[in-house]
């Protein structure tokens, strides 16, 4: 065999040596983080009022869903903020009926968007402002809550001392796309942003889902709130890395029966939803070409490696390198599956569309390769109406 010959064989055995690590890794106990649950909420007695803020542009489809879950939670001691921020629907009109209902709700309406300031940051902001909390809790308009959700994350952070507390959902996934693909590109963030890794206080790894954010009120005042974020497109991941950066406690869980949320209900809608996500999450775009080098070398190369040792074996090619290189790339792609399984499980999506898998990383790598443009300033993200681009409000 030649040094070429040589050299592949060596970068194969190192991926699946990489595949062996991670399939360790995940099926070990500790590897997921901590899990809350129902079963985990001890019996710890209140620890004050909660604020729970909710940012709500154009969302009558949700809201009202999102309303009645928190509304039913068990913790005694909680107020509602929605912040409607610039909606053209009947978002505000719902609200309203909800809060002459409920003295718990309140309606906050944002008219305009400030200069310097993203959507989300500021309507974030401007339901901070109203709190009375000493817990602030951030969440979606299209997440649901079990009625333990509040009690269970206080619950962990006042035991364990916490500052701030994110979880990673349960997702709801519906039709082909969501069940192919949404765990695949889930899985990225989770190689990137390892739950033990962000909950070690000497790890930089920093990460936050904004579905699911509980931070203490003075521990929000001092990172100077949401302002301190106010131009980042993923504004949650930026706020987790701010606070690791200053010291302050953060930790990652996995909610396992707390929430739910479909985030995407079609193809477009989770290319600009992952492309925003890709792109605030890496940044730079020598992060994102390194994101997608790595994706395609560790996800996609062991299938095309096996594809192509497998036609060439079946053509009569006998040599030690095709037959070696054949050996490799299986043994790969059963652990890439084995691996991808656990995910899949975890998420609650159908483990039978990992048939899919191939197929699914080239739509990743086609989310990362838009989220690079989007870091070199050639094309802007459209959310929820506003457009973004370089840094900036271009429209909306």
């Amino acid at each position: 065999m030649g040094i070429l010959e040589w050299a592949v064989l060596v970068i194969a055995a190192g991926v699946l040596a990489v595949w062996a690590g991670r399939a360790m890794q995940i099926y070990s106990p500790r590897s997921r983080g901590p899990v809350l649950s129902r079963d985990t909420i001890d019996d710890v007695p209140p620890s004050g009022l909660v604020s729970i803020i909710m940012p709500a542009k154009d969302e009558e489809a949700n809201v009202a869903a999102a309303l009645e879950t928190l509304l039913a939670q068990d913790y005694p001691d909680i107020e509602i903020i929605v912040v409607d921020d610039r909606s053209r629907d009947r978002t505000a009109e719902i609200v309203r009926a909800a809060a002459a209902r409920d003295v718990r709700v309140r309606l906050v309406q944002v008219r305009e968007l400030p200069p310097g300031w993203f959507g989300k940051p500021h309507a974030m902001q401007a339901g901070a402002r109203e709190a009375r909390g000493g817990w602030l809790l951030f969440v979606d308009a299209d997440c649901r809550q079990a009625p333990h959700s509040v009690r269970a994350a206080v619950n962990f952070l006042a035991k364990r001392g916490g500052e701030m507390l994110s979880l990673w959902p349960v997702l709801e996934m519906h039709g082909f796309w969501e069940n192919a693909i949404q765990p695949v590109a889930g899985s990225v963030l989770v190689a990137w942003f390892r739950p033990a890794w962000v909950n070690n206080p000497r790890r930089r790894a920093a990460f936050a889902n904004g579905q699911y954010i509980l931070i203490r009120r003075d521990t929000h005042e001092a990172l100077g709130g949401h302002g301190a974020v106010r131009d980042e497109i993923v504004e949650d991941i930026a706020l987790a890395r701010l606070a690791k950066r200053r010291g302050h406690r953060l930790w990652n869980a996995i909610g396992q029966d707390l929430f739910t949320t479909r985030m995407y209900d079609s193809l477009r809608a989770m290319y600009k939803g992952w492309t925003r996500i890709y792109c605030g999450a890496f940044k730079s775009v020598w992060r994102l070409l390194g994101v997608m080098t790595l994706t395609c070398l560790f996800t996609l190369a062991p299938f095309a490696a096996l594809a192509a040792a497998a036609a060439a074996m079946a053509a009569g090619d006998s040599r030690p390198f095709t037959a070696a290189l054949f050996a490799l790339a299986l043994a790969t792609a059963a652990l890439v599956l084995v691996t991808m399984r656990r995910y899949f499980l975890a998420g609650r999506a159908n483990p039978w569309y990992l048939f899919f898998y191939p197929p699914a990383v080239v739509m990743v790598m086609a989310f990362q390769f838009g989220a690079m443009m989007r870091a070199l300033g050639l094309r802007g993200v459209t959310w929820r109406g506003t457009t973004y681009k370089g840094g900036r409000v271009v429209s909306g």
